[in-house]
């Protein structure tokens, strides 16, 4: 784990530096508070697609960001959220200002041109066309379509491979224009912190106007239901889940440990029951996935179509079931089996950086610590604490 973070205002762009003395990899990313759900009409897939363009531009120099950053010894990568957009890379330590450079001026001087555009369009097309044959993958989007209907927050990340046929440069030039101001650094390795700081302080993120955040407005409303899509494979993907708690919410800790009761360890109850009593599937995990004014749970597994019905009526006994375990005994292992997995993903430096920035920067809690996170997700206790919230959403896609 990093040292306490320094916490560093560089005009809109604020800078969390989790420095890791004598590691010789660093960590350096560049963030957006503004992602798919902060699209308009007209702009959806926008974020993904001009996350694929920042990462591709041309610098001053001529040379793409991306081989910039390569050339640096390192890899970087990008990701679109429903929430949020991050430029990444992972480089020695010694050149962690070079990087953070690099990337600073991809995110707010990038030259979107048209060429760009159009090469990336295709890539991102081709992703979208790759997902949407893989049950496995685009299970997910009919999962949260069934979650949040008509909200944007149901929408798919990436959109659709229309949306983004119709998407056109001026119009990704006023999204990124429009959510600049809310850019924020996040950094995790064995680099200098005053070395990074010295290149916020003469770089374009401190000369960016002060970012004043948009009411989010009423938050999304849960829908749920059971939605299929048939498509020709050999594997149906399964995702049921509900609704669970935002960043901010008190109780927001319970529900990593809620999950591994319910389907993270080897003994959890339909890991237990689905995998290693009746054979079902192989792949089954839960995921928690929490946003400023929302929040949803959700298992995912794989099983021949065959075993569809089975799956998943008994997935949805078990969790009517009330309260299916109240064991003292059972609670404790679980927090701490979910601080121990949380602190082992951490290790990495990336890891840390993706948690600080959704956390700290995302949903606004500017101190948060994985120390405290980590307390608090070990100290759940209490009955009731396996009481699941509905109506289920239940979504599948392949053979059946």
């Amino acid at each position: 784990m990093s040292r306490p973070v320094h916490v560093a205002e560089r005009g809109a762009a604020p800078a969390w530096l989790a420095h890791r003395p004598g590691a010789a990899v660093t960590t350096v990313s560049v963030w957006l508070r503004a992602g798919s759900r902060h699209e308009r009409p007209g702009v959806e897939g926008g974020t993904h697609l001009l996350e694929h363009i920042l990462m591709q531009v041309p610098s001053a120099g001529g040379e793409r960001v991306i081989d910039l950053l390569e050339d640096l010894g390192g890899e970087a990568n990008a990701i679109t959220s429903r929430e949020h957009l991050v430029l990444y890379a992972r480089v020695p330590s010694e050149e962690a200002a070079a990087a953070l450079d690099i990337l600073a001026r991809a995110l707010a001087e990038p030259e979107l041109s048209a060429p760009v555009l159009e090469a990336e369009r295709k890539v991102v097309q081709e992703e979208l066309r790759l997902a949407a044959a893989d049950p496995l993958d685009v299970v997910h989007d009919i999962f949260f379509g069934l979650a949040y209907p008509g909200h944007p927050l149901g929408r798919p990340v990436g959109g659709t491979i229309e949306e983004v046929d119709r998407l056109e440069l001026d119009a990704l030039r006023d999204h990124h224009r429009r959510f600049l101001g809310s850019a924020g650094v996040v950094v995790c390795g064995g680099a200098d912190p005053d070395d990074l700081l010295r290149v916020l302080d003469k770089g374009p993120l401190a000369a960016l106007p002060p970012w004043q955040e948009s009411d989010p407005g009423e938050p999304p409303a849960w829908g749920g239901g059971r939605e299929a899509l048939r498509l020709n494979a050999d594997t149906t993907g399964v995702v049921l889940g509900g609704p669970a708690a935002a960043y901010r919410d008190p109780l927001r800790h319970r529900w990593p440990v809620l999950m591994e009761l319910l389907a993270g360890a080897s003994s959890a109850l339909l890991t237990e029951e689905l995998r290693n009593r009746r054979g079902l599937c192989y792949e089954l995990w839960p995921m928690v996935a929490p946003y400023r004014d929302a929040g949803t749970w959700r298992v995912f597994l794989a099983t021949a179509p065959e075993h569809l019905d089975e799956v998943v009526d008994r997935a949805t006994e078990l969790l009517a079931e009330p309260r299916w375990t109240e064991a003292e005994a059972e609670v404790t292992r679980a927090a701490r089996r979910a601080a121990g997995l949380l602190r082992l993903e951490a290790e990495q430096s990336l890891e840390e950086v993706l948690l600080y920035g959704k956390h700290a920067l995302v949903a606004g809690t500017p101190h948060w610590t994985l120390a405290d996170e980590l307390a608090a997700i070990e100290a759940v206790r209490g009955p009731g604490l396996a009481e699941i919230p509905g109506p289920l959403a239940v979504a599948t896609a392949g053979g059946a």
